[in-house]
């Protein structure tokens, strides 16, 4: 079935291709000028193709996570676990640095009591004929 549809685009491309020399002259020509258009961009356009360049490599790098996500899913079968969870790429920065890295502080409540954090309101008391069933 591709086959079929390729030949019947192909077809029609060439049943749209001028028949008279003059025409075929100017669609080249046109054909040419379009073409180096587009290869000397970049040089007429250099903050546009360095703002794309970034995108691209911003593309690039969140399409090989996602890889590894549906990899990592797909090779799990649907385990929980550490080892099922992808772990991000890390930039390793020079080591310039030799101090130790800071330990995690247990988490603090704030200045509030125990007696302050429980609740004022606990709803209705039940009454007794519901208890004794």
């Amino acid at each position: 079935m591709f086959l079929i549809r390729v030949a019947f685009w192909l077809g029609l491309v060439v049943l749209l291709l001028p028949t008279e020399e003059r025409q075929q002259a100017r669609l080249y020509n046109t054909a040419v000028e379009s073409v180096e258009r587009v290869a000397t961009f970049c040089e007429r356009n250099a903050q546009t193709c360095a703002t794309g360049a970034e995108f691209w490599a911003m593309f690039v790098k969140k399409a090989e996570f996602g890889a590894r996500i549906a990899i990592d899913l797909a090779t799990s079968n649907g385990r929980n676990g550490e080892e099922a969870v992808p772990t991000p790429v890390r930039v390793e920065q020079p080591a310039a640095k030799c101090r130790p890295e800071p330990r995690a502080q247990p988490s603090v409540r704030g200045s509030l009591s125990p007696a302050e954090l429980t609740p004022a309101w606990r709803g209705r008391p039940q009454r007794a004929e519901f208890e004794s069933r």
